[in-house]
């Protein structure tokens, strides 16, 4: 996770120098989108960031249920051992 914004940093800095004259990398457009190279790599290290973060989120919801799960067997099993 911290490379995607490691690199989305560099990315956002790359731009700013661009847009201020600095580095001249304007020129490099992508051919079917009426956009820079750079603004089509922040955003697919934007995207990258997002998926991310929800495929975590989602495999921690995952292994939250998973434990909830093992709890109620062990009580049911508390139970079952009772009898």
């Amino acid at each position: 996770m911290i490379w995607w914004v490691l690199s989305l940093a560099v990315l956002s800095i790359l731009s700013y120098l661009s847009d201020v004259g600095v580095v001249d990398l304007q020129d490099l457009r992508v051919p079917f989108l009426n956009a820079s190279l750079l603004s089509v790599l922040i955003l697919l290290a934007a995207a990258g960031i997002l998926a991310r973060m929800l495929w975590m989120k989602k495999r921690g919801r995952r292994e939250q249920l998973e434990r909830k799960i093992r709890d109620l067997e062990g009580k049911l099993a508390f139970f079952g051992s009772q009898k």
